[in-house]
């Protein structure tokens, strides 16, 4: 089981990575650009490794949508945001 302060990172960088790919559209991000703009330390692999988790959680339920490396806003993602939600 993951500790606390690890869980509310990654949810810390599920918000994160949204507000990047959604600031960024439509220019198409890849997962080593999230890492690298994200990451505290993109040298430090829990760093790194907790970017990564964050977009798969969020590919996961449905917000983003990975194609190889690339990573998009789904239109689910797009509406809500649009929506204020």
């Amino acid at each position: 089981m993951q500790d606390k302060g690890i869980q509310d990172r990654v949810g810390d960088l599920e918000e994160a990575v949204v507000r990047h790919i959604l600031g960024w559209q439509p220019t198409i991000l890849r997962v080593c650009d999230l890492v690298r703009e994200l990451a505290n330390d993109p040298s430090d692999i829990n760093s790194r490794n907790a970017v990564k988790e964050a977009t798969r959680n969020l590919i996961e339920v449905g917000l983003l949508y990975r194609q190889g490396e690339c990573v998009l806003p789904t239109v689910t993602l797009v509406y809500a945001q649009e929506m204020d939600i």
